[in-house]
C-alpha cells in the first residue's frame, strides 16, 4: 500500500460510515471549506488536511477502489464506507511500521508551510552562493514574490553572510535535534546550495527505500515541527522567525469567518450579520460553528441554551454518533441541526 492509501484508509476508520468518501479527497487536498474544517476536527483527521495537495479525483477514485478490492472497507451507503476487520489488521500494521509524523498538523500550518519551506529553500540557496561568490545561479523557486522577500531580507541584515550563515546553521541544527536522523537527513538532503542539487522526493525515497508518498508526509511532519519551534520561541530563533513572521496565524479561521467573527465582536446578531455581509444565514451559521470549533473563548450559550446544550451532550454520550439527524431524534426537543452542530463543535473535539 502506498501512503495515500494509508491515510484513505485511516480517514475511513475515523468517520465510520457518517461522510462519504468525498469529504476526505477535499481534506487531503485542502479544500477550506465549512464542512471540511468542522468534520476534520469533529472526527480527529483536521492534522491530514491539505497533505496531499496535488492528489487528483482520478487518483483518489482508484485508491478507493483498490481498498474496497482489498476488502479494507465495504460501502454501507452511497460513497460512504466502513472499515473491515481485514482493514483495521491492515492499517495497525501499516501505522506501527510507518506512523504519521507526530508534528504533522496541517490544518494549523496549511496557510504557512509552502510560502515558509520556499523561503527557506531558495535563501539557504543564495546564502550558499554568495558566500562562495557565485551570484550567477538559477534560482529553484520562480516564485517573484519569494524571489524578491529573500532579495530585500539579505539586503536588510547587519551580519556578515558568514555570520547569518552561521546562526541560520545552528538554528536548523536546535529545529532538527527533535527529529529523528532518518527525517533530519530527509529535510537537510533536499536542499539545494552552491555546486549541490537537492533531491527529489522520488531520489529520497529511492536512496530509504520508502515509499515516495510516505516521505512527502515526513518531510510536512518535519517543516510543521520546524514551524511549531520557531513560533513558541522567537527570541531563540532570529533568522527563522523572520520567515514566519508575516504568515503563522494565531487563529486557523477562514477569512470569511473571520469577518463574521469582527461583526461578532461588535455586538451584531446573526441575522444582522447575514443582512450585512449579503451572505445567507446559513453561511454564517457555518461561520459560527467553526469559531466554536477554533476558539476557546467564544461561546455557544446566545445560540443554544444550557439546558439544551445538555440534552445534546446527553444524547450524543449515548449514542456515540456525529449523525445530526440521529442526535436530533433522540433529543426530542426544539432543537435545530445548527444547535447540535454548535454543541459536538464546542464539546466533543
Amino acid at each position: 500500500m502506498n501512503y495515500i492509501q494509508v491515510s484513505i484508509l485511516f480517514c475511513i476508520k475515523q468517520l465510520k460510515g457518517e461522510r462519504t468518501a468525498y469529504g476526505i479527497y477535499h481534506l487531503l487536498t485542502g479544500k477550506k471549506s465549512a464542512q471540511t474544517i468542522q468534520d476534520g476536527k469533529i472526527f480527529g483527521i483536521s492534522f491530514l488536511f491539505q497533505s496531499f495537495v496535488y492528489l487528483d479525483k482520478r487518483s483518489f477514485e482508484a485508491c478507493v477502489a483498490y481498498l474496497k478490492e482489498q476488502q479494507y472497507i465495504e460501502e454501507t451507503e452511497n460513497q460512504k464506507y466502513v472499515m473491515t476487520d481485514k482493514g483495521q489488521a491492515r492499517l495497525e500494521d501499516e501505522l506501527t511500521a510507518r506512523p504519521f509524523h507526530p508534528a504533522l498538523d496541517g490544518w494549523k500550518f496549511a496557510s504557512s508551510t509552502q510560502l515558509f519551506l520556499a523561503r527557506i529553500t531558495l535563501f539557504i540557496q543564495t546564502l550558499s552562493n554568495l558566500q562562495y561568490f557565485q551570484k550567477g545561479f538559477l534560482p529553484i523557486s520562480k516564485n517573484a514574490e519569494v524571489i524578491q522577500w529573500v532579495k530585500t531580507y539579505i539586503m536588510s541584515q547587519k551580519q556578515t553572510r558568514q555570520e547569518l550563515a552561521a546562526e541560520l546553521f545552528e538554528e536548523l541544527r536546535m529545529c532538527l535535534k527533535g527529529c529523528t536522523e532518518r527525517d533530519a537527513s530527509l529535510f537537510v538532503l533536499q536542499l539545494t546550495g552552491y555546486q549541490r542539487v537537492g533531491f527529489t522526493k522520488n531520489q529520497l525515497a529511492y536512496q530509504y527505500e520508502l515509499d515516495e508518498h510516505y516521505v512527502h508526509i515526513q518531510l510536512l511532519g518535519v517543516i510543521h515541527h520546524i514551524i511549531e519551534k520557531v513560533s513558541k520561541n522567537n527570541e531563540s530563533f532570529h533568522v527563522l522567525s523572520s520567515f514566519l513572521r508575516d504568515l503563522y496565524l494565531e487563529l486557523p479561521l477562514t477569512s470569511s469567518t473571520l469577518k463574521t467573527y469582527s461583526w461578532l465582536q461588535k455586538g451584531k446578531t446573526l441575522e444582522e450579520i447575514a443582512y450585512i455581509r449579503r451572505l445567507k444565514e446559513s453561511t454564517i451559521e457555518d461561520h459560527i460553528a467553526e469559531l466554536a470549533l477554533f476558539v476557546p473563548s467564544f461561546s455557544i450559550d446566545a445560540y443554544v441554551s444550557p439546558k439544551q446544550q445538555e440534552k445534546i451532550i446527553s444524547a450524543f454520550e449515548g449514542l456515540r454518533t456525529n449523525k445530526l439527524k440521529v442526535i436530533k431524534e433522540e433529543v426530542k426537543d426544539d432543537v435545530t441541526y445548527f444547535q447540535i452542530r454548535l454543541v459536538l463543535a464546542k464539546h466533543f473535539t
